[in-house]
């Protein structure tokens, strides 16, 4: 399974950069770089709320997605 966040095409749609967001949302620029790149392996409670709220997100599914992959299984 992988986790793929979204916030590239966010970023894209609003034409804003990621040292402009990082500015606007008070996130690290290493953080927003991650997420950009789809790098990340955990995200914090502050960031996601950060993120949603300056996107104005209403559901976790906006910003990231579950991608399935061939042999995985429920747990």
């Amino acid at each position: 399974m992988k986790l793929i966040c979204k916030l590239k095409d966010l970023m894209e749609e609003r034409q804003i950069s990621q040292l402009a967001l990082a500015e606007a949302t008070g996130l690290a620029p290493g953080t927003i770089g991650k997420l950009y790149r789809n790098q990340v392996t955990r995200i914090d409670e502050k960031t996601l709320k950060q993120l949603c709220r300056y996107f104005e997100l209403k559901s976790i599914a906006d910003i990231f997605e579950i991608q399935w992959e061939q042999g995985d299984y429920k747990v």
